[in-house]
């Protein structure tokens, strides 16, 4: 199909820099095919945890804060989770590849 990436190695290092901005981290779950794993992860602690924690900051009388703990929350979460399955997209395209 048009849509599915190609079927080669990544680099686990890249997709780990992308995974530290949420837009490329969709782009790196897409590249490892967990894009829905990424995406859902990301819309729910951005806008789950981002709404909890912006209603404690708006008593708290702190703007911005919410963002902040989304963040804070969002990007680790991410990191761990790309390194994770794109250490396993690379074992599975070796182990598919035909050996030489």
């Amino acid at each position: 199909m048009v849509w599915d990436p190609p079927k080669k190695p990544v680099n686990v290092t890249r997709m780990i820099i992308y995974s530290f901005i949420p837009i490329l981290s969709i782009y790196a779950g897409w590249r490892i095919q967990k894009f829905w794993v990424l995406l859902g992860i990301n819309i729910v602690i951005g806008f789950g945890v981002g709404m909890v924690a912006e209603a404690a900051a708006a008593a708290a009388n702190t703007p911005y804060l919410g963002i902040v703990i989304s963040l804070a929350i969002q990007i680790p979460v991410s990191v761990f989770i790309v390194r994770h399955f794109a250490r396993k997209y690379n074992e599975k395209i070796a182990a598919s590849a035909p050996p030489s």
